[in-house]
């Protein structure tokens, strides 16, 4: 297979040529993909339940693959900055994201996940800020609250110590862009219930209209 080379120009010149928006999207997705049934990150994925095994990196691309294409849709600008399945480093990821924000200079990134933990009964979804009081935080929460709307029987994990219930991480990709950026951890594959239905297409496809109803709403 030949190795997937980001084309910055080409992200570039795609971005300008959409009609002119409140923002541009940089999508993100966690983690790798499969190359060759081969799963590219280690660990990153379900137990082997009986209802099958989510690999995390794969399910990120699912997501943001059908959230830039609904972006493109509507003529929101988006672009998926992993736009392959390779794992490409933290360092990488942040580097084309704020080449990208120095030419478009109003963008926000989203990081997309979802969680694992030992405990299988761990569950909910959360958003991710840097530390501190930042310009992110206006962002995870209108997400936050998207979620709470479509996700009503599910736990939200928060923090409410700073005033609102993003959480807050020194995590690489938070610390080091350039724009406002949040981290999504769409529920958690190593619970048994949030596995199956992150492997359910339809819910897949609820989690994508609830990620696309914030970004309409933040671009209007």
């Amino acid at each position: 297979m030949i190795p997937f080379k980001f084309n910055l120009r080409v992200a570039i010149k795609k971005i300008m040529s959409e009609r002119k928006q409140k923002y541009t999207w940089i999508l993100d997705p966690g983690h790798g993909g499969m190359i060759d049934g081969e799963y590219q990150t280690a660990g990153k994925r379900s137990p082997e339940f009986e209802f099958g095994q989510y690999f995390e990196g794969v399910g990120n691309r699912e997501i943001v693959k059908k959230i830039v294409k609904q972006c493109r849709v509507l003529g929101i600008s988006a672009i998926d900055i992993v736009d392959s399945e390779e794992d490409v480093s933290l360092k990488e990821r942040v580097r084309r994201a704020n080449e990208l924000h120095k030419q478009k200079k109003n963008c926000i990134y989203v990081s997309m996940h979802s969680d694992g933990f030992d405990d299988p009964r761990a569950h909910g979804y959360s958003i991710y800020t840097s530390v501190g009081e930042t310009s992110s935080d206006a962002i995870a929460t209108m997400f936050l609250d998207t979620m709470k709307d479509y996700f009503p029987d599910h736990r939200l994990r928060h923090d409410n110590t700073d005033g609102d219930e993003d959480k807050e991480a020194h995590f690489y990709v938070l610390k080091k862009t350039a724009c406002p950026a949040i981290l999504i951890e769409n529920f958690f594959y190593s619970n048994p219930r949030e596995c199956e239905l992150l492997l359910n297409k339809s819910f897949q496809d609820k989690i994508v209209t609830c990620h696309m109803d914030s970004i309409k709403r933040l671009e209007r």
